[in-house]
């Protein structure tokens, strides 16, 4: 009983350090206009994504000149960083493929499954300047065959303004898919090669 206690009042200070005035932001895109996954030919698995330990808080972490980072305590990701960086790759995967992902939901065993890993080095965020996304991506075929891994780097012009920065974080996020859709399209045509960003 005094552990609940504890518990309650740890989480009740918690609220009461967030900022009323707090905005929340996500990186995953609208999901107006867009079309439900249809083939039946594969499926996807976005796995969890590693994200570096310097961002891995619930506020953004922007730069300001060469050496400093600040996290800004009312402008906050809706989920924890990792999470967000997930759920927008799944989005735009299963968009460019029209593949379900199946990391949430259950999947057919009778259907190829693609397993894809990402890992953040580097994300980030220089207000009312730019965003920049460093990450490696490998994409494995269940168990089976030699995994495809790649390297990839996104800079994305961020006008000014906190909206804006995710915004370009959305872009670069969905570059990122881009690259993978294509080095996964290679993989099933037996061509696997690491693909340029556009």
């Amino acid at each position: 009983m005094k552990a609940m206690v504890i518990l309650a009042g740890l989480i009740a200070a918690t609220g009461a350090c967030r900022s009323s005035s707090s905005r929340y932001y996500t990186l995953v895109p609208p999901a107006h206009g867009r079309e439900r996954p249809s083939t039946n030919d594969f499926q996807i698995e976005v796995l969890p994504v590693d994200v570096p330990a310097d961002v891995d808080r619930t506020q953004l972490v922007v730069r300001r000149g060469s050496g400093q980072l600040a996290p800004i305590d009312a402008e906050t990701w809706i989920a924890p960083l990792s999470l967000e960086i997930r759920r927008a790759l799944s989005e735009d995967l299963a968009q460019a493929l029209s593949a379900r992902d199946v990391a949430t939901m259950p999947g057919d065993d009778r259907v190829p499954t693609f397993r894809i890993k990402v890992a953040v080095q580097r994300f980030e965020s220089t207000l009312g300047d730019h965003t920049l996304v460093d990450a490696t991506w490998t994409i494995r075929q269940a168990e089976e065959g030699k995994p495809l891994t790649c390297a990839v780097r996104v800079r994305e012009r961020a006008a000014s303004g906190y909206a804006a920065l995710v915004e370009a974080h959305q872009r670069g996020l969905a570059r990122i898919a881009d690259q993978i859709a294509t080095g996964l399209r290679g993989l099933r045509a037996g061509a696997p090669v690491c693909p340029l960003v556009e």
